[in-house]
């Protein structure tokens, strides 16, 4: 016998139910409609390192190609 999942609400505010933290795609929601508040991914970025008092630093070695890559 299983051990039986209880529903939570997803994470996004939109008092729909899921098995995780997110409804799929709710996660993505959220993101675009904070993004779109504040005016931009860029924006958020800077709101977010001036509230953590520090840069927010990401792996730049991804060698995947790009479309303006030669």
């Amino acid at each position: 016998m299983g051990i039986k999942l209880q529903p939570k609400y997803c994470a996004c505010g939109c008092g729909g139910f899921c098995k995780g933290k997110w409804i799929p795609g709710h996660d993505q929601r959220l993101r675009a409609a904070i993004e779109n508040e504040v005016g931009g991914l860029v924006e958020l970025r800077r709101i977010v390192e001036e509230r953590l008092h520090r840069s927010i630093e990401f792996d730049q070695t991804d060698t995947r190609k790009h479309w303006y890559s030669n």
